[in-house]
Parts: C-alpha cells; structure tokens; sequence
C-alpha cells in the first residue's frame, strides 16, 4: 500500500492529539487528586464510589444517632443516681426517727427535711432533655409529677422511644419513669407517707415506710442497671460503626484517589512523548507545506 503525504500527517495528528489528550487528562488527575471525576471516565469506578458515599452517609447518620442516644441515657442515669443518694438520704431520716431517743420535736424537723427531699425528687423526676419530660415516657409535655398535687403521683407512660443505631438495630433511648417511680411503689407517695407519720409524731407510721423506701430505692437501682447496659451496647455500637467507617473509607480512597508517584511518573514520560509528537509533526508536515508553495 502506497503511504501518501495525507496519511502521515493524519497519522501525526492522531498521535499528537492522543499525547495532548493524556497529558491533559494526567495533569488534571494531579490537579483534582482523583482518579476519575466523572462517570465517562472510570463508569465502574464511580459507581463503588458512589455506593461507598451512600454507605458513609448512613454510618454518619448512626453515629449522630448514637450521640443522641447517649445524652439522653447519661443524663437519665445521672439523674436516677442522684434519686437514689436522695432516697438513701430519707431512709436515714426515718431510722433516725424509731428510735427512742427520737422526740416529736425532732420528728417535726425531720418532716420539714422529708418534704424538701420529697420536692427534690419531684424536680428531679421532671427533668427535661430536649424539650421533653426525659422520665414521662410519651407524655413528652406533660410533667410526671404535678408539685402542686405531690399526692396525684407518677402521671407518665412507658412509652418508649427506638432509634435506629446501625443496619437493623434499634435501640430504646426512653429511661422509664414507669419503672423508676411506678414499678411496685411510688417514691414521691412514699416520701408523702413519711412527712404524715413524722407531723403525726407516729413511730410505727414512720418505721411502716422503711421496707416501701427500699422498693423505692431498688426501683431505681434496677432502671439504672438497665440504662448502663443499654450505655455500654451504644459504646459496642460507636466503637464497631468507628472501624466500619474506616474500612469503608479505606475502599473508597483505593478506589478514586490518585496514585501521585505514579501519576507524577507518567506525566513525565507524556511530556517527553508529546514534545516527541510536536518534533515527528515539525520535520513531516513542515516540508509538505513546502511542496505545496512550489
């Protein structure tokens, strides 16, 4: 086959632009730091990288998750421990008050202290987290307990509250009030048991509350036994969407970042081809142009 003038200078050409094109293409990999940009580029490639995004988004929205079921679950245990140093406190109060060297004008000063503990425990049942009565269960508006009507008692649910924590896990963020203050007795209608017998200078009235304030205080030990282990699963939780997300981080960086080492490499061997293209073009195409002015 005859090789013609046209189809050298086409050949240059092709080769000339397909150098331009992979330099250019290297140079803005460099640029971007990333393999590909677009679809047209790596079609593969960017579907796992859009497929790696989408798993991150929903590891990020666990994570968020997972803080915001912990906040409510620490403040609830913070809370039910101070409840039960409070109720410890009043068990002290009412064994001080059997004994015989107790009189009614300590019962009296007893019974002012039993209705302080007794709005302490009101104020602390009615603790808010984000708005919301964190003891109230569903009554997210209403308070468990009205300080106005001590004697109305708890006036919550047991509702609860799940949230998704990780790919079909839920988890209940609600401390049950319930539970807490509503199990078997009422703290709060124990504590008002207690001020009568003492304003009534009645031992057997006082010493007949020993046995319901450890109910009370076992109500609360069991709901912060409950929140702890539920605590200790959110940080199981955190701790395998931690080594989950690096994983899946790890994958999409191998699959879209730029090698520099080599891009740098192979920028250079382009550069030293293309300029090799530009030199071919200049001693064929030079001369043809030649022949044609004769």
């Amino acid at each position: 086959m005859r090789i013609t003038q046209r189809m050298m200078t086409d050949r240059v050409n092709n080769s000339l632009s397909n150098n331009a094109e992979k330099l250019m293409k290297t140079q803005s990999q460099i640029s971007s730091g990333k393999r590909f940009t677009k679809a047209s580029e790596d079609p593969v490639g960017m579907a796992k990288s859009l497929d790696y995004r989408k798993t991150l988004d929903s590891v990020d929205q666990y994570v968020r998750n997972v803080s915001r079921a912990r906040s409510g679950l620490d403040t609830g245990e913070s809370t039910l421990s101070d409840i039960g140093d409070l109720l410890n406190r009043a068990k002290e109060l009412a064994l001080s008050q059997t004994t015989g060297t107790a009189s009614p004008e300590t019962r009296q000063i007893a019974a002012g202290e039993a209705k302080q503990l007794r709005d302490q425990l009101i104020q602390l049942a009615n603790t808010k987290q984000d708005d919301r009565y964190l003891f109230g269960g569903r009554k997210t508006d209403t308070p468990p307990y009205d300080p106005l009507n001590p004697e109305a008692g708890f006036q919550g649910d047991d509702g609860g509250f799940p949230i998704i924590v990780s790919d079909g896990v839920t988890l209940d963020t609600a401390v049950s009030g319930k539970q807490a203050f509503a199990s078997t007795v009422d703290p709060v209608l124990v504590l008002t048991d207690l001020i009568k017998g003492l304003e009534a200078n009645d031992p057997t009235a006082i010493s007949g509350q020993l046995d319901a304030l450890d109910q009370s205080q076992a109500q609360i030990v069991n709901e912060r036994a409950d929140v702890g282990a539920r605590l200790n699963r959110l940080d199981a939780t955190e701790t395998h969407l931690d080594g989950f997300k690096t994983n899946i981080q790890q994958m999409l960086s191998d699959t879209e970042d730029l090698d520099f080492t080599k891009a740098v490499t192979d920028l250079t061997a382009q550069q030293s081809a293309f300029q090799a293209s530009l030199a071919s073009a200049s001693k064929i195409i030079q001369p043809s142009l030649l022949d044609y002015l004769r």
